[in-house]
């Protein structure tokens, strides 16, 4: 029973000094400072890898030339009395 009791105990022990830290940290705090470089953020990673202009036909290229439009007007202003418009007539139902 003792030997049992003895063996609980150690493998107790070694499974608590698993959370224990080493060391006392000089920051107050267990904290890890493994990072070696600060590594690139999602937009500025995508600027980063983004594909660049190498040929000089890409580089030196002139703007779209696209043909001019002009929008019609919505709304016209007359003077005219206005129309009011009427529901069509239901045609006749053909009976046989």
């Amino acid at each position: 029973m003792k030997f049992l009791g003895v063996t609980v105990l150690l493998a107790v022990s070694s499974s608590v000094m698993a959370f224990v830290p080493s060391s006392p940290s000089p920051f107050g705090v267990g904290v890890c400072l493994s990072a070696k470089h600060v590594q690139k953020k999602a937009a500025k990673r995508m600027h980063h890898r983004r594909p660049k202009k190498s040929r000089p036909s890409d580089i030196n290229r002139k703007p779209t030339d696209y043909p001019t439009f002009e929008k019609p007007p919505e709304y016209t202003i007359s003077d005219a009395a206005p129309v009011l418009a009427s529901k069509p007539a239901a045609a006749p139902v053909a009976e046989e």
